[in-house]
């Protein structure tokens, strides 16, 4: 079975060995993902909803590279500092998945990678057509 990995800008890929993306066979699995500049540092430090809507786009992106568009997200899991951020979490989730929707888990954490991220976001995919 061919691996296919995509790296993107966060600094944290090369300082800990991982890439954003990874697909093998039909199945795309996606790391932590944070809403960073290319730069590395925090988008819109403390907005849950431009953080999320950030986040998606940055695995819509990687994904694209591997062969597949949001529409073969088939489940989310999202990392929040506080559930109070969850109204704002799931406006943008529901904006971005509009007519496509993955299955979704929210979990409360003490703290992400640094405090001005307020949301994680992990995902896997299916592609429809395996590439060769």
């Amino acid at each position: 079975m061919k691996i296919q990995r995509v790296f993107s800008e966060a600094p944290w890929e090369s300082m800990a060995g991982y890439c954003r993306a990874i697909r093998a066979g039909k199945r795309i699995l996606m790391g932590g993902t944070v809403a960073f500049n290319k730069d590395g540092s925090p988008y819109k430090p403390g907005n849950a909803y431009k953080q999320t809507l950030h986040c998606l786009k940055i695995i819509e992106r990687s994904i694209q590279q591997l062969g597949v568009d949001r529409r073969s997200i088939i489940g989310i899991r999202i990392y929040t500092t506080s559930m109070k951020h969850w109204p704002e979490i799931a406006r943008a989730h529901k904006k971005f998945f509009e007519g496509h929707p993955p299955t979704l888990m929210c979990l409360a954490v003490k703290q992400l990678i640094t405090k001005q991220y307020v949301v994680e976001l992990t995902t896997e995919a299916i592609a429809r057509k395996v590439k060769s």
